[in-house]
């Protein structure tokens, strides 16, 4: 009787959401932590988003996320690193660029349409990258097999394939980054709840609503496609 009465009360609604609550507080907080060190973002937001994917499993929800986190870490961590690199050469185009312009008294009209181009590119560049990027994560702990090469390509490939899910998550990014911005700039408020579920929520949603569209790329073992794409290209070189 204890038993069914235990197992009841585990099915339950406010278990469900209870459980759900604490792993996305603790996920927040891990995931926060980590980002603080700007290379293990994406290291931290794969972990998490498969933590999330995969619910409750009857481990601890740390020894869940740390055995994601390893599991994942060496390739989230190359992509991630070049997605970082490439932020840093457009945000620093965008910053030379903005506050570039010709002296005063000088008529070399050339040159500022230069400028002005140069920090157009560079600023649709950045928004192009966000976008890019986007399924980078859920790539990442979706198909294992894939090199960072293949995962770049496929990344590519499914942000335009999928581009209503690449808004999607493209808003969601911005909320998760809008937030802590928001908090800074208007109420401190703002940053007691980002702390919380600033950052997990978006990230379990992304993964919700993106389920359908990864179960169908596992159906059509998108792995295989992007390896045979792979070795197409290297025999023609």
């Amino acid at each position: 009787m204890g038993n069914i009465d235990y197992e009841s009360k585990m099915n339950s609604k406010s278990y469900r959401f209870f459980d759900l609550l604490y792993r996305l507080l603790v996920i927040n907080l891990i995931v926060v932590i980590l980002s603080v060190t700007i290379v293990l973002i994406y290291p931290a937001a794969v972990a998490a988003m498969r933590t999330l994917k995969d619910g409750n499993t009857g481990d601890n929800v740390f020894k869940q996320y740390f055995i994601n986190f390893k599991t994942y870490f060496k390739k989230s961590f190359l992509v991630g690193l070049i997605f970082i690199i490439l932020y840093a050469v457009l945000a620093y185009a965008i910053y030379f660029y903005g506050v570039s312009k010709v002296k005063d008294g000088e008529t070399d009209n050339v040159l500022q349409e230069f400028l002005n181009i140069g920090f157009l590119v560079s600023f649709v560049g950045f928004i192009l990258l966000t976008f890019i990027q986007a399924h980078a994560p859920l790539l990442i702990m979706t198909f294992k097999s894939l090199t960072v090469g293949e995962l770049l390509k496929t990344t590519f490939f499914v942000t335009f394939y999928r581009i209503l899910s690449t808004l999607i998550i493209f808003i969601f990014d911005i909320i998760m980054i809008g937030g802590i911005t928001l908090a800074f700039l208007f109420d401190a408020r703002i940053l007691a709840i980002w702390l919380l579920v600033g950052v997990s929520l978006p990230m379990f949603l992304i993964v919700k609503i993106t389920y359908v569209v990864y179960s169908d790329f596992e159906k059509v073992n998108l792995e295989k496609i992007m390896h045979r794409i792979e070795e197409e290209e290297d025999d023609e070189k």
